[in-house]
Order: structure tokens, then C-alpha cells, then sequence
């Protein structure tokens, strides 16, 4: 008597499961995510579960002895449930030490003295430089803090600052909470704190260089002096992964044609760099052993090189898994494979699982695994090339499985790529190899960076795809949060597809209830929020303000520079849809381009702008441009601008049974800031961009603050939002 599995369970996978679900738990406990009774539940019902596959690993244990294929179920469903609860246990034990330093990040309410030394990138734009700097010591109040953290800088436009600079600067540290979504994703790459400070107050300090930024700045200085600054940034981020020297343009193209990931060292990077350096090497013909030291030897350089992130350390020990089964002539599982570099990376560096990086990165390894071989099968029954059916597969499958997360991380999902990749991929290897082999030589002769011509050539073409792709006009759709419920169940759907050996009856009537399932959560996901009555929503950010008016439907963005991409998150927090009109007050309205973006993106009805300033080009450029004197009638809401010595400097909004709001502009002077203060002190509702302004909160009789996204009431506290909204059901 003979019985098959019913599904071939790999130890490994198990681990890497239960370390994942431990780090998970003990994470959302940490963020009082779960409650105690929560805890207990959940507790019970895992342990329950294992203690039924323990029992019925037992009870059947004799009948599994007897059947030829079944005979080591038993032992293997034993050894897996107990390798979970122990994962599970060392999940829950190395998480809790990285969240003990995150609740341990001291927060200083004065400006401080900061010394530290530029890491990672420097990212230039037209008006301010960012970089990050690690190494830091805080100086509080004589008082010296020393802090594993990075810090975000912001400066004034400089290109006075590069890898490994030594800096010194004074002023206030902004710290990141863990409790709000974008910030959180700052401290879980290690980034506690932001600051903002002009560069005339900042003292530079140039020192030798660490071996990793003299390769990373000599090869910027070669790409810049051979070709044009939008290549040179291309081709950087393609050998770092560090895309903040690119413009938006640029990321915005790659991004709408499903490409970006070209742009951030991943498996196709690794993969198309061992496949090269592994066959020099077998045609040198040498020695398996030192064939396998030096490839895992290079591959660890330039992780180091790449700071280690998740996606290229995954790829990394894939590539060197699989030389070393090449090598002892085992046979390779790529789920083993995947789970052990899982698990490797975790174990290093558990708080790298809430990574955009890792999870993109495993996630498309796994859908390429379980998902991509069901669709080529289909896809050649069509009588599809072999070639474009694979590829079409795999670009397919890896679309399907990152989806819930680009959902969540991005404000606009594109799903070009599915057609992109197949004319892009080629391309990009054979670029790819030549960029890399050039750099490397040219870091040994300078002189051959001319021969950087040529994989400019390729690079070339794949922008001419990239632009032809995204400039289609459709495949790209705008998106809300979904549930992570969706990705879970994708996973479910995937196992069942490719690793459940069962009736196929069976497994389609799985897959197409957890497919229904799936379908729905994302249906559900779109539908915008219904707001009643009517509402304000105020946001803030760096150097920008808005405020949505929401009545009947119909949704007024009024604010003051605003930025395209910002406005673009801000709405799919809310659930917005598209914006009907805008009033744009402020002078500073000089980015048309970005202003143009705007409008297209949200189908625009109308746009109301003051006419104390001219906005020639904003007119030219759109017909449905409405100009107004001081006051405007918006809905049932008042609107007015207050000027002072011929600029608009605050605008105020009132409304019954709301009152009168007065949102001052990004930080007023002095002489400005005295005469809201004697002029418009009874507003009920003050909206500051942030507490570093010049009004006096004491001199104002308003009953409600609103400053950088929080609240504060006279009577109560200080607490903190990302958005605060104020509701009122008429």
C-alpha cells in the first residue's frame, strides 16, 4: 500500500515562517497593536493548533511507517511543529531588543549641538540638499549623547557635502515617531531624527574617506564626467541602489512603466552578476572550492558597497546557495534557499522585515517559485514561445504578489511593467554587465571611463521604452491602503497552486474561493470614503500646508505650495478620490509643471487664485482659472485673504457652527506675525504649520491649535496626527 503527501514540507520554510509570525507578534504587542486578551487568544489558539498536529502526528504514526512514500510524515510534521514554536519563540526574543532602542530614542525639546558623518546618499535638488549622517553626537544642555541613530538633514542648496564629511551644525531635532506610518518606516531604517538648518550654519569637516565612500564618490566622479547628469544618477542607482540623485521625472518615467526596480540593486542585479562572473571563471577553469570563495567573496563586497539592505543580501545568499549545490551536486531548492537567506537576514537584523526592500524582495522570489510556473504552463497551452511565455510569467506573477504591498507603500500602482519587462529585461543585463565591468576597470585606469559610451547607448533605448510606455495614458491607477489580509491570502492561494499535491478539482476550488476572496478585499479597498456634513482636514508638511473642504461630495483643496507627490498621499490617506477645486493663495506658486500635475491627476473643475499676484503663466497654461479680489464664496464656507504691505499672508475660512479658521502663511515675520496677533486674534481655530513660528499662542482667543498635523487644546494636553480632522454633521 502506497500514499503520496499531501504536501512536501520544508523544515527550513517552517523556521523562517515561525520567526516571522514571532517578530510579527511581538511587534504589534510592543505597539499596543494587541491588547492582553488579544495576546491570550492568540497564544491559545497557536498552541492548540500545534498540539493537534503533534497528536495527530502520533496517532497516525504507525500507519505512516507502513506506507512506502508516507513513512517519515510523522517524524517530519513533529519536527516541523516544534522548529515553529522554537522560531516562533526566538522571533518574540531578538525583536524585543531593537524595540527597547527604539522606545529608548531621548527626545530634546531645545535646539541642540550635533556632530556625525555623512552616510549613505546626498540627494541635491534645485532648491535644498538632504543627506543623512551617522556616528552622531548630541550635545544637550552639556550634556554629551551618543546615539546609534542616523539623522535626516535638511539644508539649504550646497554641493559642499559628500560621503564620509565630517559636520557640526546646531539646531532642533525633530524625532520620528514609530506610531505614524511614514515615520515609522524612517526609525525601521535606522532614522531617528530630522532637522532642519541652513548650510551657512553648518561646519564641514573633510576627512579621509572609508574604503566604501572612495569607491561610491570616484565612481559618481567617473559617471559624471563622461556622461550627462540624468544617466550618471541612472546609472549610480543601478550599481547602489541609491536613487536620490534622480529627479522626479526620472523616477516618475521608471515608475509608471513598471520598471523601477532596475533602479534598486535586487536578485536581477546579483543574478545577472553571478551568471557572468561564474562562467569567467569555469572557462579559467578554477578550482571548484576557490571557485565558490571567490564569488561569495565578491558578492559580500559589494553587499557592503550596497550598506547591506535586505534585497541584496537575500539575492546574495541565494546566488551563493546555489553555487555551493552546484559545486557538492545537490540538489538545489529555492524555497530552502529562500528561507534560509530569510532567516540569516532576520536573525542579523530582525526589525528589517517591516523593510519596503525585504519585503518586495522575497515576496517576488516566492511568486517566481509558486506562482510563475502554473501561469507559463497556461500561457504555453496558448501556444505561446517558451521564452515570452517564461517571461511574461514571471513579470506577471511577481505583479500579483507585490501588489498589496506597492499598494500601501505608493500612492499610484502601475501595471505596465507586465509588458515592459519583456523588451526591457534583455537590454538591462547586457547594460548591466558593461556598466559593471567598465566601472571596475576604470576604478583601476580612470582613463576608461570614455568607454562608459556604451552602455549608454542601451540606456538610452530603455528610456525610449520607458517614456513610450508611460507616456500610454493608462495602466497606471491611483490607490487607497488595503488590508494585509489580501497578501496573506495571496500567499495561501500560491501554496495551494504549487506545492499542494492533491485532486486538481480540489485545488481550483481552493484557489478560486481564495481568488473571490482576494477580489473582494481589494474591491472594497477602492471605495472612496464617504464624508458627511461637512469637514476640514488639515495637513501639514515641511514647508507646506493644505486643508481639504469636503461638502456634498464635492472636495476644496486650499493651501500653499503645494507639491504634487505630497498631495497625492494626503488623498489616499483620506480615501479622496480627486479634488474639484483648488485656491491656491500663496505667491510662491512658481512650479507650474508641479502645479499642472496637480490638476491632471485630480480632474480639476476649477482653479481660484487671488489677483493681487500675477499668475500669467498658471492662466496661459489653463482655461478653467478663476480670479478673485479678497473674498470668495466656496460652497457654504467664507473664504478671504489678509494682506500685509501687499503680500498675502494668512487666509481665513468660516463657516456656521464652525467659526472662523485663520491658517497664517509657512512662518510669518515678526512685523507680520504682530499683525494677525492685533488684528485676527479672535479666530476659534489657529492653523500653523508648525510650533516654530513668531504668533504668540497666548495672545491668541483661539479655542483650537492646529499645528504640524496635531492639536492642542488650551484646556488639555498636547497630542499628535498625522491629520487632524474636524467633523460636523449638519
Amino acid at each position: 500500500m502506497t500514499k503520496k503527501r499531501i504536501i512536501n514540507i520544508r523544515i527550513t520554510c517552517v523556521a523562517f515562517l515561525g520567526l516571522m509570525l514571532g517578530i510579527l507578534f511581538c511587534s504589534a504587542y510592543l505597539k499596543n497593536q494587541l491588547n492582553t486578551f488579544a495576546v491570550v487568544i492568540s497564544l491559545i489558539s497557536l498552541f492548540l493548533l500545534v498540539s493537534g498536529i503533534l497528536v495527530y502526528a502520533r496517532l497516525t504514526k504507525e500507519y505512516n511507517e507502513k506506507c512506502e512514500f508516507r513513512k517519515d510524515v510523522s517524524k517530519v510534521l513533529s519536527l516541523s511543529s516544534w522548529t515553529f514554536l522554537i522560531s516562533f519563540i526566538v522571533g518574540i526574543v531578538v525583536i524585543i531588543s531593537p524595540y527597547l532602542k527604539i522606545f529608548a530614542i531621548k527626545k530634546f525639546t531645545a535646539p541642540v549641538s550635533v556632530y556625525g558623518t555623512v552616510c549613505d546618499y546626498v540627494q541635491e535638488s534645485d532648491t535644498y540638499t538632504k543627506f543623512i549622517i551617522n556616528n552622531c553626537e548630541i550635545i544637550s544642555e552639556d550634556e554629551t549623547y551618543k546615539t546609534d541613530f542616523k539623522i535626516c538633514v535638511y539644508t539649504t542648496k550646497s554641493s559642499s557635502v559628500s560621503l564620509g564629511s565630517n559636520i557640526e551644525f546646531e539646531g532642533e531635532l525633530k524625532t520620528y515617531s514609530l506610531f505614524k506610518g511614514a515615520e515609522a518606516n524612517k526609525i525601521y531604517q535606522n532614522i531617528a531624527y530630522q532637522v532642519f538648518v541652513n548650510f551657512s550654519d553648518i561646519v564641514v569637516t573633510f576627512k579621509e574617506p572609508t574604503l566604501k565612500d572612495q569607491i561610491k564618490n570616484t565612481t559618481k566622479d567617473i559617471l559624471n564626467e563622461n556622461l550627462n547628469q540624468d544617466n550618471a544618477n541612472i546609472f549610480y542607482a543601478i550599481l547602489f541602489g541609491e536613487k536620490q540623485g534622480l529627479s522626479d521625472d526620472t523616477k516618475d518615467m521608471f515608475s509608471y512603466a513598471g520598471i523601477s526596480h532596475i533602479l534598486a540593486v535586487s536578485g536581477l542585479h546579483i543574478g545577472v552578476l553571478v551568471s557572468a562572473i561564474y562562467f569567467v571563471l569555469k572557462k579559467l577553469k578554477v578550482n571548484k572550492y576557490v571557485r565558490l570563495g571567490l564569488l561569495a567573496s565578491i558578492l559580500l563586497f559589494y553587499s557592503y558597497l550596497c550598506s547591506f539592505t535586505p534585497s541584496v543580501c537575500r539575492a546574495s545568499i541565494m546566488a551563493t546557495l546555489l553555487c555551493l549545490c552546484d559545486i557538492l551536486h545537490i540538489e538545489y531548492d529555492s524555497l530552502s534557499s529562500l528561507s534560509i537567506a530569510g532567516i540569516i537576514i532576520l536573525l542579523c537584523n530582525p526589525i528589517s522585515l517591516f523593510s519596503i526592500s525585504f519585503q518586495l524582495s522575497f515576496l517576488s522570489i516566492f511568486a517566481i517559485i509558486a506562482i510563475a510556473p502554473s501561469i507559463t504552463s497556461m500561457l504555453r497551452k496558448i501556444k505561446l514561445p517558451n521564452f515570452l511565455a517564461s517571461s511574461l510569467a514571471i513579470s506577471i506573477a511577481t505583479n500579483i504578489a507585490i501588489l498589496p504591498v506597492c499598494q500601501n507603500v505608493f500612492a499610484k500602482v502601475s501595471l505596465l511593467g507586465v509588458i515592459a519587462n519583456i523588451f526591457v529585461l534583455p537590454i538591462f543585463s547586457v547594460t548591466y554587465i558593461l556598466l559593471f565591468e567598465i566601472i571596475v576597470c576604470s576604478l583601476i585606469l580612470r582613463f576608461l571611463g570614455f568607454l562608459l559610451v556604451i552602455p549608454n547607448l542601451f540606456l538610452q533605448l530603455i528610456k525610449t521604452i520607458a517614456n513610450y510606455i508611460s507616456s500610454l495614458g493608462f495602466g497606471v491607477f491611483k490607490v487607497f491602503f488595503i488590508s494585509y489580509w489580501s497578501l496573506t491570502l495571496i500567499v495561501l492561494a500560491s501554496i495551494t497552486l504549487h506545492f499542494l499535491m492533491t485532486r486538481k478539482l480540489i485545488k481550483s476550488g481552493i484557489c478560486l474561493a481564495l481568488v473571490a476572496m482576494i477580489f473582494s478585499i481589494f474591491l472594497s479597498s477602492s471605495i472612496p470614503t464617504q464624508y458627511n456634513g461637512f469637514n476640514f482636514v488639515f495637513c501639514s508638511k515641511y514647508n507646506s500646508n493644505s486643508c481639504y473642504y469636503i461638502e456634498n461630495d464635492e472636495v476644496y483643496l486650499i493651501g500653499s505650495n503645494l507639491k504634487s507627490s505630497i498631495i497625492l498621499n494626503e488623498l489616499k490617506n483620506l480615501k479622496i478620490r480627486e479634488i474639484d477645486y483648488i485656491v491656491a493663495y500663496d505667491f510662491q506658486l512658481n512650479d507650474i509643471q508641479n502645479f499642472k500635475e496637480i490638476c491632471q491627476d485630480n480632474y480639476v473643475k476649477s482653479i481660484y487664485l487671488p489677483n493681487v499676484f500675477e499668475y500669467n503663466e498658471i492662466k496661459d497654461e489653463f482655461e478653467n482659472v478663476q480670479f478673485f479680489e479678497n473674498d470668495l464664496k466656496l460652497g457654504k464656507m467664507e473664504f478671504r485673504t489678509i494682506t500685509y504691505a501687499n503680500q498675502i499672508i494668512a487666509v481665513t475660512m468660516e463657516r456656521e457652527h464652525l467659526g472662523k479658521v485663520l491658517i497664517p502663511e509657512l512662518k510669518p515675520t515678526k512685523s507680520e506675525a504682530k499683525y494677525l496677533m492685533d488684528y485676527y486674534n479672535d479666530a476659534d481655530i489657529l492653523y500653523l504649520n508648525s510650533q516654530n513660528t513668531n504668533i504668540d499662542i497666548a495672545k491668541m482667543n483661539a479655542t483650537q491649535i492646529v499645528y504640524n498635523g496635531g492639536i492642542i487644546s488650551q484646556d488639555s494636553e498636547e497630542t499628535n496626527y498625522d491629520i487632524y480632522i474636524y467633523s460636523y454633521n449638519c
